[in-house]
């Protein structure tokens, strides 16, 4: 038994004793900002996990949202894509050309939508060992838009989220103030990296890309990437983790 799993534990037990805390953070991210606030984690942009080997993920008890497991910028031609999507693909909010352009789509390997006449699909290419995002365009296959190596996704699952924690909690708003109430805590061990690849093929992991083209404070241009996100359905964690209980 992963021995941080039990020092995580004590601390989720001291923090859901506390009742209602503040949100030191407003919007979708203040629960799980708080909550690693409580833990005193700094907040960062590195590709570890949270508390010791454990990666913690924060949900708001009754929402079906799908959990993101990680983010990876796709390539192409060994370049960081992301440029490349924009201004292929990119598109004005409500065809209003004086709007910022973006790129807003979740992509899966067999479910699409239609945006200007192109799908996206999420392909296993298992002799170039890559994941790519194909385009087509009124049905037609037209190019390989990007790609992710193997040994990039397996590195990040790996090294990220070979252990997962996932914490429950409910706002609460009085005198227009938000609090937190965290009431449940769930671990998981991962499985394996063939079932992160067979959960794309099926349609049980996607990814959301949303990038726009935003202004600088002088009012430049500037791409500005929100994220580019592998994620998951809750009630398809099974597949990917195995419970376990402390």
């Amino acid at each position: 038994m992963n021995y941080d799993f039990f020092r995580l534990k004590q601390e989720f037990n001291k923090i859901k004793n506390l009742g209602l805390v503040k949100a030191m953070r407003k919007g979708t991210s203040g629960l799980g900002y708080t909550f690693e606030t409580l833990l005193n984690k700094a907040e960062d942009q590195e590709c570890k996990p949270d508390f010791g080997s454990i990666e913690i993920k924060c949900k708001f008890g009754y929402t079906k949202t799908p959990l993101t497991l990680f983010t990876a910028s796709p390539y192409r031609n060994g370049k960081y894509a992301t440029r490349y999507i924009l201004e292929k693909y990119g598109y004005h909010r409500n065809n209003n050309s004086s709007d910022i352009i973006y790129f807003c789509r979740a992509i899966f390997s067999n479910y699409t939508r239609k945006v200007n006449n192109y799908e996206f699909k999420l392909k296993v290419d298992y002799l170039d060992m890559r994941v790519n995002i194909e385009a087509y365009y009124c049905g037609i296959f037209k190019e390989i838009v990007c790609y992710w190596d193997f040994k990039l996704l397996e590195t990040k699952l790996k090294k990220k989220l070979s252990y997962l924690a996932i914490i429950y909690g409910y706002p609460y708003t009085y005198n227009s103030v938000v609090y937190y109430k965290y009431f449940k805590m769930e671990t998981y061990k991962l499985k394996g990296f063939f079932e992160f690849l067979n959960m794309i093929a099926n349609d049980k992991i996607h990814v959301l890309i949303y990038i726009k083209e935003g202004k600088s404070i002088l009012g430049n241009p500037q791409m500005d990437i929100h994220g580019v996100a592998f994620k998951i359905k809750k009630e398809d964690i099974s597949q990917l983790f195995t419970k376990i209980n402390i």
